[in-house]
């Protein structure tokens, strides 16, 4: 179980409800500079790190999906799966996979249409035999933009905004074709993981494992279902960091910046827990725990 911690393991704001605080959460990071400063350079890391390309990949305690989601994009074949406890973070995974989609069948579409009319020389109407989902995106575009439906250029330039107007409206319910087939996010307790026996190539916890109620069953039950090869790779702040190396870490940057670094090293485990854990879980042998300037990283490998 993930405990009601798991947004950033402490609470951000002692005056607000659980499902607030998610929605918090969830506003401040979900921006192109976090996902271009702190998301692509992670998965990256993790991809620079390992000796395969995984064929399957889990981000347990994924929030919002973020993770998952560069998974899928560096790794367009791979089965990427986000799971989490919160019914709210899951809902926004969803959706936010759902206007990607949406996104990217527009574009698509409108490449290879421009394409097509380019040769005609026809570049501001166009008659196209679209697919049935792009039929219907555009029979709603035209509802809500009259210029839209016959003008492919001025839909290519309101993409976004129109995938924002399709999800918001729930103008989706296409038998789930706008869910990527390799990208999928579901509710799931991380004691009972509904997956067989040796399905996840690559596990990913990323500041997930401070918020297990129960640390020990939750490490069987991800060495249950990784792969023979696979890795579990988790990843904490250091709390038993020294001082003067924390000094130097964050010497340049902003108070409030470094006020937050504390409270989160603070709220994570420190080292006895996790030799603790690994331990009660059979699992030390098979582990190699190391420090990264603030960060923790346990790797198990099966």
């Amino acid at each position: 179980m993930i405990t009601e911690n798991a947004v950033q393991g402490c609470k951000l704001q002692k005056s607000l409800n659980f499902s607030q605080d998610e929605e918090l959460y969830i506003a401040t990071s979900d921006t192109k500079g976090k996902m271009e400063n702190d998301y692509k350079p992670f998965v990256d890391k993790i991809l620079s790190s390992i000796s395969f390309v995984p064929d399957s990949i889990l981000d347990l305690g994924c929030g919002p999906g973020y993770i998952a989601r560069r998974f899928s994009e560096v790794l367009p074949d791979a089965d990427v799966v986000g799971v989490d406890i919160s019914e709210i973070m899951i809902n926004h995974a969803i959706k936010a996979s759902i206007k990607d989609s949406i996104k990217d069948s527009i574009k698509d579409s409108i490449k290879a249409s421009i394409k097509e009319t380019d040769k005609d020389k026809e570049t501001d109407k166009v008659n196209l035999d679209f697919s049935r989902r792009n039929i219907q995106i555009l029979e709603f575009a035209s509802n809500y933009d009259n210029k839209a439906k016959n003008n492919l250029y001025h839909i290519a330039n309101s993409a976004d905004k129109l995938a924002d107007v399709i999800v918001n409206n729930n103008v989706y319910d296409l038998n789930g074709v706008y869910f990527s087939q390799k990208l999928k996010y579901l509710i799931a307790n991380s004691e009972c993981l509904p997956f067989n026996e040796n399905y996840f190539d690559i596990i990913i916890l990323k500041g997930t494992f401070k918020c297990l109620e129960r640390k020990v069953e939750s490490l069987e039950e991800m060495y249950r279902v990784l792969s023979d090869g696979g890795e579990i790779l988790i990843f904490e702040f250091r709390k038993d960091i020294p001082e003067d190396e924390f000094l130097i870490l964050t010497k340049d940057m902003q108070p409030q910046k470094v006020r937050s670094l504390r409270n989160k090293l603070n709220c994570s485990p420190d080292l006895a827990e996790y030799k603790y854990c690994l331990s009660k879980s059979n699992l030390s042998k098979f582990a190699e725990i190391t420090g990264d300037g603030l960060d923790l990283k346990i790797r198990i490998v099966k």
